[in-house]
């Protein structure tokens, strides 16, 4: 059973809504490059990303020692009034509104910030983690949460929701109400939030989820992070039982704004020439190449991405000053490799683990270290910026990837399966700095 509660949220007082509104909020930390942080501190002064990522002073002698100053103006801000605390106990409901990257138009996602009752991960467990994460960021966030006692940016969690019970039920709640905050930010998505404190319409949202799973979109290291840091309060003999609640954000599936992009991987520093890279590749590949002119590139690119798309398996390369597109299509005897056929049928099936299994590591020699080393191994989800790259010659080779879907995640969690680092992208990120809540 997952439990959801409302919590005391903290949020921007009124006043700097109203003053600053989107300079004060920010896309969540491990999406951003030292540019864009940069550009989020020098936005406004309290702006979300001071306290949840910020950067050292000239003198400081660690690398996290900003996790202290985030802590002190986290109290500041607090007896300042820049950021207040609820009396009651409430749930987020959240509209954004950002243009498609995609395509035309616009994406419209509707989701509620809550509590969630933390549980370890389990083949039993009701909460499933569907990727791999880098350890490095579970212990810089621990040493964030020990110095703040609060969680500033949410866990994304999806759950199931046929028959639109949970949908039905949120749009209810806000269909008479404008929204609390409306405020829209540098990046121009737009964040209307309703602040729900209505016992009835909390218990109907509290008992939908009784009966769901949730499956974790973003944020596997933020969860893992929870439950270190309430196993940390333990040790100390002083955790509280809101320690055994995280801060989510939550989006039924039934919502067409949930949106999955892929993420493109982009490889520097290879040893051999893009003639060898292709005699490697032809091995375990079909590959169909499409030249194209300056001119041409346009049309050639459409074919291109339309060819992946026809059936699985299927993944594009670009590479350094070739003009030229290229389809990989997994040949059948391919799948027959150890490094593939050992896989599970629900992983096999996935294009990130074909690109690992078979086109790193079979034919590329690389190893799992590589896959941790951004010198070899960097990660896009824009194609437009991953092409450009390898035009630039910033990077010499991009594996373009179509995306993963939510049946794919599902297929996979259900059972008790993982997904390789970096399988998905949903878009748009949930924001930080909405709402926040203090572990006390």
């Amino acid at each position: 059973m997952v439990e959801i509660a409302p919590f005391r949220g903290v949020m921007y007082s009124r006043d700097e809504v109203n003053d600053h509104g989107g300079l004060l909020v920010a896309p969540p930390y491990d999406v951003l490059n030292e540019a864009e942080q940069k550009n989020c501190l020098d936005l406004h002064p309290h702006n979300i990303l001071h306290i949840d990522y910020n950067t050292n002073l000239p003198d400081a002698d660690d690398k996290w020692a900003w996790h202290a100053r985030s802590a002190e103006i986290l109290k500041k801000w607090l007896a300042e009034g820049v950021l207040t605390r609820l009396e009651k106990p409430a749930i987020f409901q959240i509209e954004t509104t950002c243009a498609n990257p995609d395509k035309e138009g616009h994406i419209v996602r509707h989701g509620f910030v809550c509590l969630m009752k933390l549980e370890e991960f389990s083949a039993d467990s009701q909460v499933r983690p569907h990727e791999k994460t880098f350890s490095s960021h579970k212990e810089e966030r621990l040493d964030l949460m020990k110095h703040t006692g609060a969680n500033i940016s949410q866990v994304f969690g999806f759950f199931p929701d046929e028959n639109k019970e949970a949908l039905d039920k949120m749009k209810a709640a806000t269909v008479d109400r404008s929204p609390d905050f409306d405020i829209t930010d540098f990046r121009d998505f737009n964040h209307r939030v309703w602040v729900t404190e209505d016992e009835n319409q909390i218990k109907g949202l509290v008992e939908v989820l009784k009966n769901r799973r949730v499956y974790i979109a973003d944020g596997h290291h933020r969860y893992e992070t929870a439950l270190n840091y309430q196993a940390w309060l333990k040790q100390q003999g002083k955790a509280p039982d809101s320690a055994g609640y995280l801060m989510v954000y939550l989006c039924p599936m039934s919502d067409p704004g949930l949106v999955i992009f892929p993420t493109h991987r982009l490889l520097s520093n290879i040893k051999f020439t893009p003639e060898e890279a292709l005699n490697r590749l032809s091995r375990y590949f079909q590959i169909r190449e499409m030249n194209f002119t300056p001119e041409t590139e346009p049309s050639v690119r459409e074919v291109f991405l339309a060819e992946m798309k026809q059936r699985e398996n299927r993944l594009g390369l670009y590479l350094a000053d070739q003009n030229t597109y290229y389809v990989l299509s997994l040949l059948k005897s391919a799948g027959q490799e150890p490094a593939l056929a050992g896989e599970p049928a629900e992983l096999a099936a996935l294009d990130t683990i074909v690109l690992n299994n078979i086109v790193f590591k079979q034919a590329l020699g690389l190893t799992e270290n590589d896959f941790d080393n951004p010198d070899i191994i960097s990660y896009v989800s824009s194609l437009p910026e991953a092409l450009k790259m390898i035009d630039n010659r910033e990077q010499e080779a991009a594996f373009i990837l179509n995306p993963a879907t939510v049946e794919d995640i599902l297929k996979v969690t259900e059972k008790g399966l993982i997904m390789p680092r970096k399988s998905t992208f949903f878009y748009p990120k949930v924001t930080t700095g909405l709402v926040l809540n203090l572990i006390d």
